[in-house]
């Protein structure tokens, strides 16, 4: 399930993949880093984004540029 409140994460993840800074799988540190979550957050967050992917473009929140 898309959340919201978490679009923010899922664009920021996505500049990330196209970055090509780092293979999406150890993505969860960046994106703790960046935003100042915990471990666990930033690991369901990584899995809600991957597990979601094709929605996420379909939905247009995240575009492959």
């Amino acid at each position: 399930m898309i959340k919201e409140e978490w679009y923010e994460y899922y664009v920021y993840l996505e500049d990330l993949r196209q970055s090509g800074v780092t293979n999406m799988f150890g993505a969860a540190p960046y994106l703790q880093e960046e935003f100042d979550l915990s471990k666990k957050e930033a690991r369901e967050i990584l899995g809600n984004w991957m597990t979601n992917y094709e929605e996420l473009l379909e939905k247009e929140i995240i575009s492959r540029d």
